[in-house]
């Protein structure tokens, strides 16, 4: 019985992938991107941004170079090194506004030494962008026994954002908060959220399971938002969809393969995806709007699931309860 009630789902999620990304995509084609109203000058300030190697990821790192930080990228060794330090010397930024450290978010033992590779360098971090993305794909499960896209998605992010909390809290201000920008997807309108079964034992489908990963995010940027300023911290979380625009991910799985290869050519760039990151990491206009989802750099609610409080709790004690975490960031 269950696998026919797999099947089916499968079939529906599927159907309802295809109407609900067209529809988006529609809209997509008629919105337009958002301009900072601030000068970007942000010399000598840090950031931090996973997945920084190429796409949305490297044209939100260039940007940032542009404008005077130092941005730590992390990306796997092998080939993701080598295009950032292609990407870098073709972009001609300026000597050492760009460091690479080694990062697998598939490995949470490896997120912890890039984290630590940064709390060891002693500087405020203005800015962490949890980029990074694992696009639909078949089931696999991490070294550490995590259903893989919730894993690399969600749960790295959500560790990286606890280790690096204190050098975020030491660069945030009133008025001029540190930001983390959490990387969402239109795809979390998919609505559906099974928080008892996270790492997909019961049931998998590789749309569900990117869907899910995004929703994680923003129900992570919401009560993490409410954690600080319970504690009056100036560090202010955002979730963010860049737009539909094509990256690698697309070609991860058949059928969002085939929908670029339909429709690729209405999509959004990565420069003007990197654009919306960028507008929700600098902009002095959204500093009191922090805890919420951006669509078109504009708020937006997200799916209804993602708005529930008791949902977002037991998230967030689930998360930590897999990861070992017993007072995120310190701030209890």
């Amino acid at each position: 019985m269950a696998s026919w009630r797999n099947y089916f789902l499968d079939i529906y999620l599927i159907v309802r992938a295809i109407i609900q990304g067209y529809y988006h995509l529609y809209f997509e084609i008629r919105s337009s991107i958002r301009p900072l109203e601030d000068p970007l000058t942000r010399k000598n300030e840090y950031a931090v941004i996973t997945g920084g190697n190429r796409g949305i990821g490297w044209e939100t790192a260039k940007i940032l170079a542009e404008s005077g930080m130092k941005v730590i990228i992390g990306c796997r060794d092998g080939p993701s090194r080598e295009q950032l330090f292609k990407s870098i010397q073709e972009a001609k930024l300026p000597s050492g506004s760009i460091e690479w450290i080694n990062l697998d978010m598939s490995s949470m033992d490896s997120v912890r030494s890039f984290a630590q590779a940064i709390l060891d360098k002693d500087v405020p971090i203005s800015l962490l962008i949890n980029n990074a993305g694992k696009g639909s794909s078949p089931y696999s499960e991490t070294a550490d026994g995590f259903e893989s896209l919730f894993a690399t998605n969600y749960l790295g992010h959500f560790l990286l954002a606890h280790l690096l909390m204190p050098r975020l809290l030491a660069a945030g201000k009133p008025g001029q908060s540190a930001r983390i920008v959490n990387v969402s997807s239109k795809a979390q309108a998919l609505g559906w959220f099974n928080i008892n079964d996270l790492q997909s034992k019961s049931f998998y489908n590789p749309m569900y399971a990117y869907s899910r990963s995004k929703l994680a995010l923003i129900m992570f940027t919401k009560i993490l938002d409410e954690h600080l300023s319970r504690n009056n911290k100036s560090v202010k979380p955002y979730a963010v969809h860049p737009g539909i625009i094509y990256t690698s991910i697309w070609d991860s799985y058949w059928l969002t393969h085939y929908v670029y290869r339909a429709t690729g050519f209405l999509f959004k760039t990565a420069e003007e995806g990197a654009q919306r990151i960028v507008y929700a990491a600098l902009s002095q206009g959204i500093e009191d709007l922090s805890g919420n989802y951006f669509e078109d750099s504009n708020v937006t609610k997200p799916a209804a699931v993602a708005c529930n409080r008791k949902i977002q709790e037991m998230l967030w004690e689930k998360s930590c309860q897999l990861l070992d975490i017993s007072n995120f960031g310190g701030l209890n």
